[in-house]
């Protein structure tokens, strides 16, 4: 139903009889326009709606591959602290074996 039925609905020139063909093509012309604008704006709508979806979805990968870089810095540092543990068990083992 378009915006401008109201104003010809009580219009007592525009029966549908007495209207200029032009006049009827134009208002069909309205009311298919009007149409496209709405399919339009419902899509706008479904972008702005799936912009905000992928929006919150790349934040949480963000978010994600921060809690990963963290892990991989502390599992480096439990790394070389595993590294030098061993390194240190192998002086000492030496150490005791060169000096008996």
């Amino acid at each position: 139903m378009s915006r401008f039925d109201d104003e010809y609905e009580n219009d007592d020139y525009d029966r549908p009889e007495e209207t200029d063909p032009v006049i009827r093509e134009l208002r069909a012309e309205i009311i298919r326009l009007e149409a496209q604008l709405d399919q339009l704006a419902a899509g706008v709508r479904e972008r702005a709606e799936e912009s905000a979806l992928i929006s919150a979805q790349i934040a949480e990968l963000q978010r994600a591959v921060e809690r990963l870089r963290q892990r991989q810095r502390r599992d480096a540092r439990l790394l070389v602290l595993a590294w030098v543990m061993v390194v240190a068990s192998l002086a000492m083992s030496l150490f005791t074996y060169l000096t008996m």
